[in-house]
């Protein structure tokens, strides 16, 4: 299904009706309650921002109603900037190259709902997948559960945007999962805020049509006897309940400044997320007739690409679902990790039926003998189920676009801030690979583990490492904010007033960091 033809696409979530992933372990935040916790300020859009929009570097080129703001890479208002920041509330939607946009651009704009409006708006109903018809510690029911999922998950305003010319409930949900009440189709749905500084060339910066940060780069010969390599998109959406957590997290009570609350990095239980993952693959670059993606869901990007792409819109194809619900029935670690691929076998001609579940796993399975903690579908594609033994006999649970020498588990087990040890046990730390198959609590955090050396480094940093939860985004931008280059908020900037230095948020750790972009 092509959407490049469709006109205009807006994106967006405004409203809840209309929008719709230590040497010392951080404190637990409220892991059950419903109430909300106050705002820190306002819902609307800053009134101390507005008053002095005039003052501040306004360019033109974002979405019609929004406030565009000429920046530097790191957010800071500023007439010389060569990024460009939309700003509809408290958190910018992008920040992004102004050269990534050509002249005259329409759109489609991000326009996620708001996350300071994630402190209410939480469903209290029951989730349909707590039902003892879908519990998945039994492996006959485990199918239906990740039917259930995709319901909740297809039921989000987010996904329906995609393709609105598909109305019927039939062109989303499978009668063989659970169905979803009105009041968990009407909340809001956030994607996790500041995902937007950092290095443009590298992952996890979002561009500006659909908000999608780059992903791994697949290569010649790892996916379906892929001819070429080809690069990959995502974006991902939390429900409101996980929403709120990262409202909770973020402080902005300094205008120009976000600063990460460490003590709320854990998330409630029944937090819900999506991952929606596009390939750029064409079909040349597989076989003639071999190309897994034939009638999938096509939109167009706008990578944040220098040189001669600058500015160029890239066509890409869903290939590939991932969900994190944490469910005290996964044990340990506490949460459930499910992917889904396309499968052009299906019937039908709704792109989002064909995603079949490939399968879900709770666990690292530390003993390394028996994989106990992973299920996959039998009757997932091919192409996708050879990806997940590509180069483990092992049947650990991985999608398409991830790397297939780890899995979904041991990648987001390293979820952490600061990031002081990188996804994967590479070079030197390779001989301490079982560290990254340990199941820890989301409370705990990874620890220290650095390849540079001739040794892995894991002598313990002397600073307080914060487990982030198995949400790798969660680490990634609190990481950021933590040690990285400064960075502004330039959405409640006031020019008047610029924020002291003294009040931002800086951590210098006695260890190298490491990007974490899942």
């Amino acid at each position: 299904m092509n959407l490049r033809s469709a006109g205009t696409l807006v994106f967006a979530v405004a409203a809840p009706l209309a929008i719709a992933t230590c040497s010392s372990n951080s404190p637990q935040h409220p892991n059950v309650a419903e109430t909300a916790a106050p705002a820190e300020r306002s819902a609307d859009a800053p009134a101390e921002a507005a008053a002095f929009a005039g003052v501040l570097p306004s360019v033109t080129g974002c979405a019609t109603g929004a406030r565009c703001l000429r920046v530097t890479q790191q957010g800071k208002p500023s007439a010389q900037g060569t990024f460009m920041a939309q700003c509809r509330g408290r958190f910018a939607d992008f920040i992004v190259p102004r050269a990534t946009l050509p002249s005259g651009y329409a759109g489609p704009w991000f326009m996620p709902a708001q996350l300071e409006n994630a402190a209410t708006g939480v469903p209290t109903t029951t989730r349909p997948w707590t039902a003892a018809s879908v519990d998945p510690r039994q492996e006959a029911k485990r199918l239906a559960y990740a039917l259930t999922l995709r319901n909740y998950a297809f039921a989000s305003a987010p996904v329906r945007a995609l393709t609105p010319t598909l109305t019927n409930d039939a062109d989303y949900f499978d009668n063989a999962g659970r169905a979803i009440v009105p009041a968990l189709r009407g909340q809001a749905w956030y994607p996790a805020p500041r995902m937007f500084y950092g290095n443009t060339s590298a992952p996890g910066t979002r561009e500006a049509a659909y908000g999608m940060t780059r992903e791994r780069r697949v290569p010649a010969g790892e996916l379906a006897g892929n001819l070429n390599g080809f690069a990959n998109y995502a974006v991902a959406y939390y429900d409101a309940r996980g929403g709120r957590v990262f409202q909770q997290l973020w402080n902005t009570s300094v205008a120009g400044v976000d600063t990460p609350r460490r003590d709320r990095m854990q998330f409630t239980q029944g937090s819900f997320v999506y991952k929606l993952l596009f390939s750029a693959a064409k079909p040349s670059d597989f076989l003639s007739g071999q190309d897994p993606l034939t009638g999938s869901l096509e939109v167009d990007v706008m990578p944040n690409s220098s040189g001669a792409a600058a500015g160029t819109a890239l066509p890409v194809r869903l290939l590939q679902i991932d969900i994190a619900v944490k469910d005290a029935r996964a044990g340990v670690t506490g949460w459930y990790f499910l992917t889904y691929v396309y499968d052009k076998s299906l019937p039908g001609t709704s792109p989002w039926r064909k995603m079949a579940p490939l399968g879900l796993t709770w666990g690292n399975d530390p003993d390394g003998t028996t994989v106990t903690h992973s299920w996959i579908n039998p009757a997932a594609p091919a192409y996708a189920r050879a990806h997940v033994t590509f180069k483990h006999p092992e049947p650990r649970l991985n999608g398409p676009v991830d790397n297939p020498d780890s899995a979904c588990m041991s990648c987001h087990t390293t979820a952490q801030s600061p990031s002081v040890a990188d996804m994967l046990p590479e070079g030197s730390c390779n001989t301490l690979r079982a560290k990254w198959y340990r199941n820890l609590p989301g409370s705990e955090a990874f620890g220290q583990f650095d390849p540079a050396l001739p040794a892995c480094e894991t002598a313990p940093p002397s600073i307080d490492i914060t487990a982030a939860d198995y949400s790798l985004q969660m680490a990634s931008t609190v990481s950021r904010a933590l040690t990285g280059a400064r960075t502004f908020n330039p959405c409640t900037w006031d020019e008047a007033n610029p924020p002291p230095l003294s009040a931002l948020a800086e951590l210098r750790p006695n260890a190298r960091v490491f990007e974490a972009t899942r």
